[in-house]
């Protein structure tokens, strides 16, 4: 991985008016030295740059000027270089002057040559921003420390702003027209010396140093000499975190640190073993070289070709090559790596399947599970990052579309293309192998003209046939009684296809000359070859191949057992029957799993079958190689619904999974499903879905797997309460990651299902469903239409439950229009009914929502004691969504308080946990009220952001109310600004929306603000009228500290009438 930096330090200028300075030469040398000192060093372009003849290297000059001309021609060197060599990761570091035209309102990084008299400022930092914007370089460093001169700049102007195909650190000494200091020494820039402190590999020795910890740290630093160098830095990362700085970890002599973890494996124990390997020593050696080089190691390693080829055994040889010991798993001490994974792909190999794989092997998994792909893949390529690793996909075709189709080789599921994407072009350390028939095209950047993959990021081999004097070799050593000169004429007919060899020896072992005298069996293809070996075999051992041959995933001696004795006649075995009856394994004699085990163990030696251990289960497992299955299952299409019927049956022996905790312990569920849906028998596969699988999917965060099966299975459910339930699912895993359409669409459906089988309690649910689409959109007398239908048709069938569903509902929407009374009483009415039924999380709900009232009212030490016991409540329960809003609220009382670093700790841990969940309006409302914090504490910048985030997410998700309540909230930035024009068009516009939706509380609200505005515009009259009438609204709504509030502020800034 290439690492470019362009460290400038400008100490001499021409300009009478812009003093030399102490600090800039020395600043950028020690930054220089800094980034050459990593594990993964820097190349360092110095700038100026002379000969220390003393020590006899580079350095940076300090009498030396830097023309406009030359700092020009290394920025474009590094970010936008001519030719196709691009850096991965491009650092600009600049100390010097910094000026600021305020004719043009334009910033510069100020060259030796400036002289803003003629008209030269410097260079532009508009014109580094479009630069960055412009670039290929997908990793952008840039740290500027532009000390105070007399005369300012801003910053910000060179934020190229948020782009998902780069990843960007921007560290700037200060934002707007604000002032960089010095130290008093002299001796650094504040910025730079935090920077240094921030990158002494000391303070984490033998980790990584990244873009994120840096910015940490260098905040901190800053907030700490604040009283004596007030300057307000400007940070902004954006995608994957950036690793800067790494150094041995320490001797035991020298630290006392922990030691580091041990080197782990996971998944090597599903490896087949590879009897014999012959022929690739020397790719070997090369692939290793490659890998292990200390600068041009690629990221990702495809092994591409035909089936039978010997894609695998080469990735389990490299493996081994690398100190990787199979027998049993370990890591030998040579071995650079920290953790090897392993995983096979099958077909129907789900994104949910591989990132769980992941997460759990690479030490990732969280104490409540990731609901999003996007959260599954950032903390997967962060475990990636925290150790060197090793990750093999291997049979990766199976999710990919055949060559055949008409985008060959493009993952089947967005998420799986995410996924591989990311694996090359995100932020990590770690060496991703790949096998496959087909090139994977999403390793490739979606903008590249050619479609290929990027050769400094992507190792792409592809595998040919071993050489013929290694395939005699390996007919030799599989047992082949043929002759030498049968032996070499096999070897050529083949072509080095290292599956077909085996396959042939087998014949050779026990038929001399047998080959000879049949010329058809040796070809390039599987076919015949296959054929005569399935002859060979005894009836028991076709038979069971025959049943191996539509397994998904491999299966233990028991297992084959029950395939090859199953019979559905009770009165001739009665065992079958009763077994899937109970949902429970069969019983078996030991005579019976004895000769399963000799037939098997014939097959492998036969090279017709795959062997495996599985160490945590202690057993050993079996499969067909993937050429094998193809041929059977075509040779036996025929049968494969009698098959797959056996299959079935054996896999409702384990429909009683107890106490499930991973994907694996559901195998058996899964499998049951998907075969039932195969065969037709889609009550059963929706049954088995909406019964039992759900359940455990939804709160372990599979939210993609299920609605995957969700959506399958349902065009065939002929149920009606199946499907209602199906479409009610697939729509409230689309409103809770916030497509409320997709949402609404699916609620639509279950209400015209209920409709026409004249379901009233399915209408009345499916009806409160899309009255919460139309209350999160804002539009509440059309979500109060529905829930009063809803409430009425329960009333009706007196189910009380569904009527207290519906109050809170209803409580909901009168909340939003400011009566309050009204919305206690329904809670009141929902709490009881709760209470009566033992309804642990509709009592918490209630709590909520009378908290909010409370709070609303300035209750808030009555809001804070219920926001609690909701939150006490949720947690047992394992709620996490609820949780998140719980912390928001009580993040609420403290900023009602003024603890505005307590409220903002409860506001980041609300924001974490909606992230994770994928809860986007969650999101939108927590950028919020953090953009509302970090207003109050006059970082206007910091605040904007932070409201245009929620504005844009509102916008897209048709939040009205939220759109209003954040365009006031812009107001009041504005207003607090003292940009009274933006602050007037902001607010007009957000108080018309709130009149048309009838927001109470936020309609007072914004009325204030204007009468502030209009106070500062000296217009007395239209101030005191927005006064009277905020005044009157919260007077209406009981809200005692809001009148308190803007009582005494209209009387600290005016007089109060």
């Amino acid at each position: 991985m290439s690492r470019d930096a362009l460290v400038v330090g400008i100490s001499t200028y021409q300009y009478p008016k812009l003093n030399k300075l102490e600090a800039p030469a020395k600043d950028a040398e020690d930054i220089a030295q800094c980034l050459e000192s990593s594990l993964l060093p820097f190349q360092v372009k110095r700038l100026p740059e002379i000969v220390d003849k003393e020590n006899n290297r580079l350095k940076v000059g300090k009498k030396t000027e830097v023309s406009l001309t030359q700092l020009k021609q290394e920025l474009f060197k590094l970010f936008k270089p001519k030719g196709s060599v691009i850096t991965d990761t491009g650092l600009f570091y600049f100390s010097g002057h910094g000026l600021y035209d305020q004719l043009t309102e334009e910033g510069y990084l100020a060259t030796s040559d400036a002289n803003p008299d003629q008209g030269n400022w410097g260079f532009p930092l508009h014109t580094l921003r479009k630069l960055l914007q412009d670039s290929p370089v997908r990793q952008q460093i840039i740290w500027l420390d532009c000390c105070h001169s007399g005369s300012l700049i801003v910053l910000n102007e060179a934020n190229p702003g948020k782009d998902p195909d780069h990843s960007r650190c921007f560290i700037a000494a200060s934002r707007d027209i604000e002032v960089a200091y010095q130290l008093v020494s002299g001796s650094h820039g504040v910025l730079t010396d935090a920077l240094l402190e921030g990158l002494d590999p000391n303070r984490v020795s033998g980790e990584w140093i990244d873009t994120l910890s840096l910015s940490a740290f260098v905040s901190q630093y800053l907030q700490k000499v604040h009283p004596t160098y007030p300057q307000k830095p400007l940070f902004i990362n954006d995608g994957q975190v950036i690793n800067l700085i790494r150094t041995q970890e320490k001797q035991e002599s020298e630290s006392k640190s922990d030691p580091p973890p041990p080197k782990t494996t996971v998944g090597l124990e599903n490896i087949a073993e590879i009897p014999v390997w012959v022929g690739r020593d020397a790719l070997i050696q090369e692939l290793k070289a490659k890998l292990l080089a200390p600068e041009t190691a690629p990221k990702v390693l495809a092994i591409i070709g035909q089936g039978g080829i010997g894609k695998t055994s080469l990735g389990v040889k490299l493996l081994e090559s690398l100190g990787v010991q199979l027998q049993p798993p370990n890591l030998t001490e040579t071995c650079v790596y920290e953790k090897v994974l392993y995983f096979k792909v099958y077909p129907g190999t789900s994104f949910d399947d591989v990132a769980e794989f992941l997460l759990r092997g690479l030490d990732m998994e969280t104490v409540e599970p990731l609901k999003t792909p996007e959260e599954k893949i950032r903390n997967v390529l962060e475990g990636l990052t925290k150790q060197r690793g090793v990750v093999v996909l291997d049979n990766l075709e199976d999710i990919l579309h055949p060559g055949s189709a008409t985008n060959p080789g493009k993952a089947l599921s967005g998420e799986w293309g995410q996924l591989l994407n990311r694996f090359v072009y995100g932020n990590h350390c770690s060496t991703i192998m790949l096998t496959s028939r087909e090139f994977p095209v999403d390793l490739a950047d979606p903008r590249a003209r050619t479609g290929n993959p990027d050769p400094k990021l992507v190792e792409l081999l592809t595998l040919v046939g071993v050489s013929d004097e290694a395939g005699v070799e390996i007919l030799r050593l599989r047992g082949s009684a043929d002759s030498e000169a049968d032996q070499q004429w096999i070897a050529e007919r083949v072509k080095g296809n290292t599956f077909l060899l085996a396959q042939l020896a087998a014949i050779g072992l026990e038929s001399p000359g047998y080959l000879r005298q049949h010329p058809e069996l040796v070809a390039e293809e599987a076919e015949p070859i296959l054929q005569a070996q399935l002859m060979r075999q005894s009836e028991a051992a076709r038979d069971l191949l025959r049943q191996m041959c539509v397994l998904r995933t491999g299966i233990d001696i028991p297992g084959l057992t029950f395939l090859r004795l199953y019979t559905d006649d009770k009165e001739k075995d009665d065992r079958f029957g009763t077994a899937v009856k109970l949902e429970k394994p069969g019983k078996f004699t030991k005579a019976e799993l004895k000769e399963t085990a000799e037939i098997v163990r014939h097959l492998v030696n036969s090279s017709l079958v795959q062997s495996r251990y599985d160490k945590e289960r202690c057993e050993w497992f079996y499969d067909l190689h993937r050429l094998i299955v193809e041929y059977l299952q075509t040779a036996y299409q025929a049968e494969l619904p009698q098959l797959m019927e056996r299959v079935y049956k054996f896999y409702c022996t384990g429909k009683t999974v107890e106490n499930p905790k991973t994907l694996e312990d559901l195998r058996p569920l899964l499998e049951a499903q998907y075969f039932a849906f195969q065969l037709g028998n889609y009550d059963e596969a929706s049954s088995l879905l909406m019964g039992k699988i759900e359940k455990y999917l939804e709160p372990w965060g599979y939210w993609s797997l299920l609605k995957n099966l969700c959506e399958q299975i349902l065009p065939y459910i002929t149920d009606d309460t199946n499907k209602r339930i199906c479409l009610q699912s697939i729509g409230i895993i689309y409103r809770e990651t916030g497509n409320w359409d997709k949402a609404e669409k699916y609620f639509g459906k279950s209400l015209d299902s209920a409709r026409e089988h004249n379901n009233k309690s399915g209408i009345a649910a499916s009806l409160r469903l899309l009255g919460d689409i139309a209350r999160y959109r804002g539009k509440w007398d059309e979500a109060e239409k529905h829930f009063r239908q809803s409430l009425e048709i329960e009333t009706e069938l007196d189910d009380r439950a569904g009527m207290a569903s519906s109050w809170i509902l209803l409580g909901y929407i009168a909340e939003s229009r400011g009566k309050w009374d009204e919305a206690e009483k329904l809670y009141q009415q929902y709490l009881e009914v709760m209470t009566e039924l033992d309804d642990r999380a509709g009592i918490a709900s209630s709590r909520a929502s009378l908290g909010y009232i409370e709070k609303c009212r300035g209750n808030w030490d009555k809001a804070e004691k219920l926001y609690q016991q909701c939150l006490d409540l949720r947690t047992e329960l394992g709620d996490r969504a609820g949780m998140a809003w719980s912390w928001g609220q009580l993040g609420d009382i403290a900023r009602y308080r003024g603890n505005w670093d307590k409220a903002e700790e409860l506001y980041r841990k609300a924001l974490n946990l909606r992230t994770e969940l994928g809860d986007r309006p969650g999101m939108a409302s927590s950028w919020g009220v953090l953009g509302d914090i970090a207003r109050n504490r006059g970082k206007w910048d910091e605040a904007e952001k932070l409201y245009r985030q929620s504005l844009d997410l509102r916008t897209e998700l048709g939040d009205r109310a939220g759109m209003a309540e954040t365009w006031a909230s812009l107001g009041e930035n504005e207003l607090g600004k003292g940009n009274l024009d933006t602050a007037e068009q902001y607010l007009t516009e957000a108080l018309a929306d709130m009149e048309n939706l009838k927001m109470t509380w936020h309609i007072a609200e914004t009325n204030f603000d204007l009468a502030k505005l209009w106070r500062q515009r000296g217009n007395e009259e239209i101030a005191q009228k927005h006064y009277e009438k905020s005044h009157q609204l919260y007077e209406k709504l009981g809200a005692m500290k809001d009148l308190e509030r803007i009582e005494r502020d209209w009387r600290e800034t005016g007089f109060l009438i």
